[in-house]
């Protein structure tokens, strides 16, 4: 099988064109999707089986004869950049599912939420984000309006 052919099966196009307009070109940027395509694409051996995907639009697959703890994989709903493959995304059912704690996943187990606990909605990571910066730092027009020492005066003779 070609390139191109695998590529447009892969991202499930008739064709390679087809495939490219569809957004296949991201996989020459992005080495997530790449590694994607290539370890668990249609033609690599065992295809993995789609098992269900979560209210954000995440995408979770199995390769039965993969070797354990190596065959469960997440494909982010905004896959399009690797700064946008959140892993905060991930809701606590499917969590437990991708990372072996348990073979329960969101499709074939009803969950019901702690009574003491909110909806858990995906939140944007923030280590990136706006971060509180204390007087006197490089990023804070503010000056310190105190002194961090007190000069040592020596006493007289």
């Amino acid at each position: 099988m070609s390139l191109t052919k695998y590529v447009a099966s892969a991202l499930g196009k008739a064709s390679f064109r087809e495939a490219w307009a569809a957004g296949g070109w991201k996989v020459l940027i992005d080495g997530n999707l790449a590694e994607t395509l290539v370890e668990h694409g249609p033609s690599a051996g065992d295809p993995a089986v789609l098992v269900g995907m979560d209210q954000h639009g995440n995408k979770y697959f199995e390769k039965k004869g993969a070797q354990w703890v190596r065959n469960r994989f997440v494909v982010y709903a905004k896959a399009d950049h690797w700064r946008t493959q959140d892993p905060s995304s991930v809701p606590p059912e499917w969590h437990g599912w991708l990372h072996y704690i348990s073979d329960d996943n969101g499709v074939n187990t009803e969950w019901k939420a702690p009574v003491y606990a909110g909806e858990a909605n995906a939140h944007p990571s923030l280590t990136g984000g706006k971060v509180h910066q204390p007087k006197g730092a490089w990023s804070n027009p503010e000056k310190l309006s105190w002194r961090k020492y007190q000069p040592w005066t020596p006493a007289s003779a």
